[in-house]
């Protein structure tokens, strides 16, 4: 008797040794839940939300995503803000929010519309895939966003900033000049998306996912990219589109890093996407999961785990997501 309790402890030693580190990590926490906020349906960070859920509980982690639609940015950091001592005394769960590296300054220093909210303990938590797009419009003489002076533009929701004004003012007011000209829309994604295949706005940004490469010369481009859905819409609906280009010079001229957001030029190659037959200048942005500083390091550690050992599980849940960096 004492011979087969030896072995059989011996044996589950010898088990537990040999499990994978993942599964020895489960093994020796307590479940907890962490909700990941994003921005609306149809957006590429609402795909990142629900597709993290899907996989953490997949993948058998203790760590529980909830993933959480929110009308934007501007109540998501609102959120973490208020709630960060609650978040570290356990109150309510810890948060995390799917964003961009566009936006870290703004919070950290508290630069307008987050003067009253500011947010310095925000950190990057880890990456995903880049964000790019233009502008497309179904009039053919409309051949420049100069053009669209007096026009109906669609742009994000005012509660999504990043995307909307604090995106399109340093473009159109620095550069073109035409920012108080141009009617603005601010739909969101799918509202531009219903808006302008109705004939209802004359210009709208189609956004797409990617991941950027870097050229000899230095300079970002992307040799394909996945479309978002409502951009996937726009471009399967029949409706002759032309394509504007946001020029390499405007956005180098257009975005002051000190005080806009923080936007790069990328070259979208020929045949990046279906439809698109020569090489176009974007706007291009880094993507990230985005955290308070008091995130506890074992959960780091487990997000940042299955982010990268379950990439091609992510991958299976939409197509821009397959670009995630390695």
């Amino acid at each position: 008797m004492r011979r087969f309790s030896a072995l059989c402890i011996v044996t589950l030693a010898v088990i537990i040794w040999l499990l994978p580190a993942g599964a020895a990590a489960v093994q020796s926490h307590k479940p907890v839940d962490v909700v990941l906020m994003t921005t609306p349906f149809g957006t590429n960070m609402y795909n990142v939300g629900a597709a993290f859920e899907q996989v953490f509980k997949k993948a058998g982690s203790w760590v529980h995503i909830k993933h959480q639609e929110t009308p934007g940015a501007m109540y998501m950091f609102k959120f973490m803000v208020i709630n960060r001592k609650k978040m570290i005394q356990g109150q309510i769960p810890q948060t995390i929010i799917a964003s961009g590296a566009g936006s870290l300054d703004y919070l950290a220093q508290g630069r307008r519309p987050f003067d009253r909210i500011p947010w310095p303990t925000t950190r990057t938590l880890v990456s995903n895939q880049a964000l790019t797009g233009f502008y497309a419009v179904s009039d053919p003489a409309i051949r420049s966003l100069r053009d669209l002076a007096g026009k109906r533009v669609g742009t994000a929701e005012r509660s999504r900033p990043f995307l909307g004004v604090l995106l399109d003012r340093p473009l159109f007011a620095n550069v073109l000049g035409i920012f108080k000209k141009v009617k603005w829309a601010p739909l969101g994604s799918v509202g531009c998306k219903d808006a302008f295949l109705n004939g209802k706005i004359d210009a709208v940004r189609l956004g797409f996912g990617g991941k950027i490469q870097i050229a000899p010369d230095g300079t970002y481009f992307f040799d394909r990219v996945a479309p978002s859905p409502p951009t996937m819409e726009i471009l399967n609906s029949g409706k002759k589109l032309y394509f504007l280009p946001i020029e390499k010079e405007w956005t180098l001229k257009g975005y002051d890093f000190s005080r806009d957001v923080i936007v790069h030029p990328a070259l979208i190659k020929k045949g990046a996407f279906k439809g698109l037959n020569r090489d176009l200048w974007a706007r291009a942005g880094f993507m990230l999961l985005q955290c308070d500083s008091s995130l506890p390091d074992d959960i780091v550690e487990e997000i940042v785990r299955v982010r990268h050992e379950y990439k091609r599980a992510v991958a299976k849940h939409h197509a821009a997501l397959a670009f995630f960096p390695d």
